[in-house]
Order: structure tokens, then C-alpha cells, then sequence
């Protein structure tokens, strides 16, 4: 009689179920999602009001100024059209999507360290620098980077199944995160060599035919998703998706020096995934363990990419945070083992002894991480007050307006109001690399003659309509949060022509 391997059910549960279940509950119930504000100052509310203004008829890339991808604006949509248009309804999808990454994740760990210890790698992940904030923020780095992570984890299947439809998943999928935001592009190199690599793994006599198929199945794959999107969403812009972002001017708007700044506070923040890293990777190069070189490769890739870019934003950090992760669970088997399974063995094997040491020290570190996430949520929370005292006042002459004017664009989305679609994106990005001129401003004012003026961040904009808002605009409230003006009564001008269709 044949052997026949029993189902696991338990385990299938465990790492499909509980782990990705117990992650959503947890953010749930720890992120004051329905509590806040705005968890972001700038991308949030850009996300939400260019998915409200596509859901009324305007186009992506002709009326509405975009310099990211589509993909994201797109599904948000129809879940608007599903579940509801609000914040809230916008911040569990992008839950979802972490919730993918995390599942992804601990499944691709699964098969390097064993089912304990990347259960253990989930949960710290789950708290590394930022990673709850930006997993319900409505902003589009999560999704891509969860889109990403289940590009890899098909490339970790292929390693043990070697099947061309897996290579093909693997690209697909990172063709979905490069059309939500491009800032997983540096990848496609690492993915290439991975593909290489396994190729030698399984047969150091590859040749180079077989390896360029694998690459050409990949690379085709991977590059038709992308350009059908482009096509069916006339997202392929040379100006607006790339060309802001590599604009002179953005490199000198931006100092490099509080980039290397932030990152590092954000390393130090997740000081002890460092220090378990450590260990792993000198195992890695000294036993030319080379299967699990690559989180050392992506780490190493994105810390110098991060430290040559400008501008760096803290959402940026996760392109380090997850790899450095990963090699930090490698440090934390080490630890298990040397506690638990084979103290004997490795008793005089010091790296081990180290990673042990290491692992305590981070989880006695778990608490406070979980208490300085408590205490920003309560900041968010007490900067939200100003917030809905000034969103109040949108509100209130909400009956008499068609159009709002913002550099704060999640207030007219909270109010239901319409922000003219060529100033919806006002990013910092688009404001440096002179893509918008004092003129398209002032044309703006003279098309659409907003009814209400809202100034929250900007002095670069305030300063660009000053002549409008100083001549047909009243102050009406100002506090911490911005400053609201109102058309003057008699300057109030016929209703606008309908542009949303």
C-alpha cells in the first residue's frame, strides 16, 4: 500500500486562518481607525478624494493630475461602490491588503525557519516601526508592498516546485504592486537573480537556455500585466508618473541629510531586529547558505536606495523594515535553537549563544513597542480635535458649495465636497518639481470660483493665490489646524459648469 501523507488540518488553519485573522483583529481593535482623523497629513487624504473624484466621472492622468499608478484609485473605487465612500471603509481595505502581506510573509518564512518560529516572525512584523500605522492608513504603499511579498512568496514555491505557472504568478503579481505605486521597481533585479540562483541550486549544470526561459517567462509575464493596465487606464505618462518624481528641482527641494536622519531613527526603533540580523547574516556568508541570502540582498539593496533618494518619507521605511524582519527571524531560529532544541550541540557555538541573548532582549522590548504605538495613537487622536472643529466649519456652509479649494483635500472629501480635479494632487513632490505654475492656480480660481478656501500645511500655495483669496475672500476661523476663508456674498458667481459628467 501506497504511503499517503495525512492533511494537516491544524496547521492549515493555523497559518491560513488564525494568523492572518488574529493580525486583522489585532489592528483593529489596537488602531483607533474609527477614532482618528487623518493617520497621514498628505497621501491620505490625496487617495481619498482622487478615488471620489474618479466615482464622479473625472479621468485619472487628463483631468485629474496623478503621479502614481492607477490600480489602487481603481479598486478603491469599487469597494466605495460595495461598502460605502468613508475613511473608514478605505482603511479596512488597505487592511486587507496588510493582511495579505502578513500571510504571505509568515508563509514564505514558513519554508526557511519552520512553522514556530515564523509565527514568531508575523508578530514582529506586526510591530516593527510603523507597520500598524501605515496598515490602516488609506495610502497605497501597503497594498503594493503586500502585492510585492506575494510576488516573492510564488518565487519560494518555484524553489521547491519548479513550475513555470508559478513564475508567471510571481510576475503578475508584481506587475499589481508596480501599478499601485513604483517604488517596488528595485525587485525586478533581485527577482532576476533569485530566478538564477534556484536554477543553479537545483542543478549546477543549468543551462543558460533553461535560466533565460525562466527570466523571458517571468519578464513577459510581469511587463504584459503592467501595460494592459497602463493601456485600460492611459496611466502610461512619462510626465506625471516619472518625471516629477526625477525632476532637478525635487533633488534640491529636498535635503539628503534628514533622509539618512529619519531612516536611521527608524532603524533605531527597531534596534533588536538588528542586532538578530547580525548573527544570521555572518552564518549566511561564512556557510555560503546562499537560499537564504535573499532578505540580505533586498535589505542591503533598499538602505542604499533609500539613503541616495530624495525625498525619504517614513512610509519609505518598510521597504527595509519587512527584509530586515525576515534576516532578524533567521536570528531568532538561531535563538530557538540554541534554547531550546539543541543547547547541547550548540552550547559553544557563540552566534548562537548571541542570537539567544538577543531574542530575549527583544522580547522583553515587546511592551514598550506596544506602548509607544499607544501613545501615538493618542496623539493622533487628541491633533484630531482641531481637526473636526475646522472640518465643522466646511461644513456648515457645505449647502452653499460646489467647490472647495485645499491643500488639505481629506476635508473635502469628509464633507462630501469637490476639490477642482487639476489641483486634487498638491503633493509636496508635484509642488517642487514646478509641474504647477502660479497661473493654473490663479486659472483654477477664474474656472471654477470655489465658494470655500481651506489652507492647512502649504505656505508655497498660500503664496501662489494670495492676490484671489486677499481680493474675493473673508477669513472666516482659524486654529492649529489650517485657516478657512468664504467667498465674499457679492462675488458669489453663477453656478459652475457640471465637469464631473
Amino acid at each position: 500500500m501506497k504511503n499517503v501523507t495525512k492533511f494537516n488540518w491544524k496547521k492549515f488553519l493555523w497559518f491560513n486562518l488564525f494568523i492572518p485573522g488574529a493580525f486583522f483583529i489585532f489592528a483593529i481593535c489596537f488602531m483607533p481607525i474609527w477614532r482618528v482623523f487623518e493617520f497621514d497629513t498628505s497621501d491620505e487624504g490625496i487617495e481619498l478624494i482622487k478615488t471620489s473624484l474618479y466615482l464622479q466621472g473625472f479621468d485619472l492622468y487628463t483631468q485629474i493630475w496623478n503621479d502614481q499608478p492607477p490600480l489602487s484609485t481603481i479598486i478603491l473605487s469599487y469597494w466605495f461602490r460595495w461598502f460605502g465612500e468613508s475613511i473608514v471603509s478605505a482603511r479596512i481595505l488597505v487592511l486587507c491588503s496588510s493582511t495579505i502581506l502578513v500571510w504571505s510573509f509568515c508563509q514564505t518564512l514558513r519554508i526557511y525557519v519552520g512553522n514556530i518560529t515564523a509565527t514568531f516572525s508575523a508578530f514582529f512584523l506586526t510591530i516593527s516601526c510603523n507597520f500598524l500605522r501605515v496598515s490602516v492608513s488609506a495610502m497605497i504603499g501597503q497594498p503594493a508592498l503586500a502585492m510585492a511579498m506575494m510576488s516573492i512568496y510564488m518565487l519560494t514555491l518555484y524553489r521547491q516546485k519548479l513550475s513555470k505557472s508559478l513564475i508567471v504568478m510571481s510576475g503578475i503579481f508584481l506587475a499589481l504592486s508596480l501599478q499601485i505605486k513604483l517604488f517596488t521597481v528595485f525587485l525586478v533585479p533581485l527577482i532576476i537573480l533569485e530566478l538564477i540562483k534556484i536554477n543553479f541550486e537545483k542543478n549546477s549544470q543549468t543551462s543558460k537556455k533553461r535560466i533565460f526561459i525562466d527570466i523571458i517567462f517571468w519578464l513577459t509575464s510581469c511587463g504584459c500585466i503592467f501595460i494592459l493596465i497602463g493601456l485600460i487606464s492611459n496611466s502610461l505618462s512619462y510626465e506625471q508618473l516619472f518625471d516629477s518624481h526625477f525632476d532637478e528641482d525635487v533633488k534640491t527641494a529636498f535635503d539628503v541629510g534628514k533622509s539618512v536622519k529619519l531612516t536611521l531613527l527608524f532603524l533605531l526603533q527597531d534596534f533588536d531586529y538588528i542586532l538578530l540580523a547580525i548573527p544570521a547574516i555572518i552564518i549566511i556568508f561564512k556557510k555560503h547558505e546562499w537560499t537564504k541570502a535573499f532578505p540580505v540582498i533586498w535589505l542591503l539593496s533598499a538602505f542604499l536606495l533609500i539613503l541616495t533618494h530624495k525625498p525619504v518619507w517614513y512610509h519609505h521605511y518598510l521597504l527595509i523594515s519587512i527584509p530586515l524582519t525576515w534576516v532578524a527571524t533567521y536570528g531568532v531560529k538561531l535563538g530557538f535553537d540554541f534554547l531550546i532544541k539543541k543547547r547541547d550541540k550548540l552550547s559553544k557555538i557563540s552566534l548562537a549563544r548571541l542570537s539567544a541573548y538577543f531574542l530575549i532582549f527583544s522580547l522583553i522590548l515587546v511592551p514598550i513597542k506596544l506602548s509607544v504605538i499607544t501613545l501615538e495613537n493618542n496623539k493622533y487622536i487628541q491633533e484630531s480635535q482641531e481637526k473636526v472643529e475646522l472640518l465643522n466649519v466646511v461644513l456648515k456652509h457645505k449647502q452653499n458649495t460646489q467647490w472647495i479649494f485645499t491643500d488639505c483635500p481629506i476635508y473635502a472629501f469628509y464633507s462630501g465636497l469637490r476639490v477642482p480635479p487639476e489641483v486634487a494632487v498638491l503633493s509636496h513632490i508635484r509642488l517642487n518639481s514646478n509641474t504647477i505654475t502660479r497661473e493654473q492656480f490663479l486659472s483654477v480660481f477664474k474656472n471654477y470660483r470655489p465658494e470655500q478656501a481651506l489652507f492647512c500645511k502649504s505656505r508655497m500655495i498660500r503664496d501662489y493665490v494670495d492676490d484671489p483669496i486677499s481680493q474675493y475672500y473673508t477669513k472666516t476661523f482659524e486654529n492649529g489646524a489650517g485657516t478657512h476663508y468664504l467667498l465674499k456674498d457679492n462675488l458669489i458667481p453663477p453656478t459652475p459648469l457640471n465637469k464631473g459628467g
